[in-house]
Formats: structure tokens, sequence, C-alpha cells
């Protein structure tokens, strides 16, 4: 990825960071105090701009990186979807070398965001793409963390 995408996306983040807090802020002024829940709304308001200028900016910079981090969004939105009916034994995400993966039994490694282990042995991952596969217990040899 482009370097200059990767600090677009950083900036995102903190945005998105300081948008949550003030949602956090919002929630906590008293009902009456009209006039500094309309000041958090704007600032809010003014986050989201930004958030989406910045997108734009990625996409006119980086299309196919644009593509790849919808792809993610979408496929994080549907992980979160499948897993809540789901109890996990143990959910990975890269660690510090930037490594998540599961090793199938032909000895295939996939590469993945997030690796989660049900307790009846079956896995559920997200992959680098944004794609959500599943895989029946005994089709993978081993996880990210032994």
């Amino acid at each position: 990825m482009h370097s200059q995408v990767e600090n677009l996306l950083k900036k995102i983040s903190y945005i998105e960071t300081d948008m949550e807090l003030h949602k956090h802020i919002l929630f906590s002024i008293p009902s009456d105090q009209k006039e500094e829940m309309e000041k958090v709304m704007q600032t809010i308001a003014e986050k989201k701009q930004q958030v989406q200028d910045l997108r734009r900016e990625i996409k006119r910079k980086d299309p196919a990186a644009y593509d790849r981090i919808l792809a993610i969004e979408k496929g994080t939105e549907l992980f979160k979807t499948m897993a809540r009916d789901k109890q996990f034994d143990r959910v990975d995400t890269p660690d510090d070398s930037g490594a998540c993966k599961i090793t199938l039994s032909d000895g295939t490694d996939v590469d993945c965001l997030v690796a989660a282990l049900e307790k009846n042995g079956d896995w559920m991952i997200l992959t680098r793409d944004g794609e959500v596969k599943q895989f029946p217990k005994g089709l993978v040899k081993q996880g990210t963390k032994s």
C-alpha cells in the first residue's frame, strides 16, 4: 500500500477515535444544556466530513487500496454478524510481526486479519482481502498461536 495512503488511514483512525470520544461526551451532557450539545454535535459532523474527505483522497491516490479497504470493511461487518451466534475458545489477530494465519491439514497457509476458533473446533477467518471463510473441525492443522 502506498505510504501516503497509510498516513491517510492513520489520520482517519485518529479522527474516528476522537469522534467516538465526542459521542461519549455528547451522551454525558445534561439534556438541559442544548447549546453545549449542539456544539458537540457540530464537532462530530465536522469530523465525519473530515473522514469522508480523507477517504475520497485515498480513492483518488490509490483506487485499488480504496477498494480493498471497502472489501475489508464489508468483510468485518459480515464477520461480526456471523460471530454473534458463535462461541469462541480463541480469537487471533496479527501479532507484533504482522502475522496471522492458519495452516490447513494439507499444509496450505491462509493469511488472515482475524482467525477465530469456535468451541466446536471449527474455524472462522477474515482474510486480508476481506473475505470471511469457515473451515470445519479437522481441516485446520494449526492456528496462529500454539
